[in-house]
């Protein structure tokens, strides 16, 4: 079965057109300080300019803020679940839930406490995606972590009964070694780009190699 794909750190309406004409099963943008930051009026806008979302679910994601912020941040937003890229306790998490009434997904930043990190948050999460933190940055950063702890954190999530999406320095040119690893979801921001700009040729080729390697190992 093909992973699922999203498609993350939309921050223009180009970017938002490309990942909607896009195969994508989610489109993220990012609410949390960063290169891709966007705010509410800018998605509201970019998302009422789409003709249709071909059924993509759209993914917010903050990092670190408290629940009655992202409330109020996604008010009147087609949000449909929220992504906690911080440290943010288990706690935080049932509170964001309560308030925002969506689904949470949470990142785990790879390390060696990382799979005891997840265990925290069994009953709580709708998925979890497991990412490469690096100096300051939370993310979309390019960089990838040792995909050979993949397996690790795919059993975790079966155990819990949620998907496990890996991010991190993925790319067109090396998504067949993450995807052999059998993920349950791909997550994309800076390897779909060209100049900071998502790219619709390096999506096509990422959609691509995924379905090669579906008829591949389907055979």
């Amino acid at each position: 079965m093909q992973p699922l794909l999203k498609l993350c750190g939309n921050h223009s309406l180009h970017d938002t057109n490309v990942s909607t004409s896009s195969n994508a099963d989610y489109i993220g943008f990012v609410f949390a300080k960063s290169k891709r930051q966007v705010n509410g009026e800018q998605v509201r806008d970019w998302m009422k300019a789409q003709k249709k979302t071909n059924n993509k679910k759209i993914v917010a994601l903050f990092v670190n803020e408290d629940a009655k912020s992202i409330q109020s941040t996604i008010n009147e937003l087609p949000i449909d679940i929220i992504q906690c890229h911080g440290n943010e306790k288990p706690e935080q998490i049932a509170e964001i839930k309560k308030i925002t009434s969506l689904p949470v997904w949470k990142v785990i930043h790879h390390s060696k406490d990382a799979l005891q990190l997840m265990l925290t948050y069994e009953g709580l999460v709708a998925g979890y995606i497991v990412d490469c933190k690096v100096g300051n940055q939370w993310g979309g950063t390019g960089t990838s972590f040792d995909w050979s702890y993949i397996p690790y954190y795919l059993d975790e999530g079966k155990k819990q009964g949620v998907p496990v999406f890996i991010a991190g320095g993925i790319r067109p040119d090396n998504i067949d070694k993450v995807l052999d690893y059998g993920p349950d979801g791909i997550d994309v921001s800076s390897g779909i780009e060209e100049n900071g700009i998502k790219s619709r040729k390096l999506i096509k080729q990422l959609e691509e190699r995924m379905n090669q390697h579906e008829n591949n190992t389907s055979r």
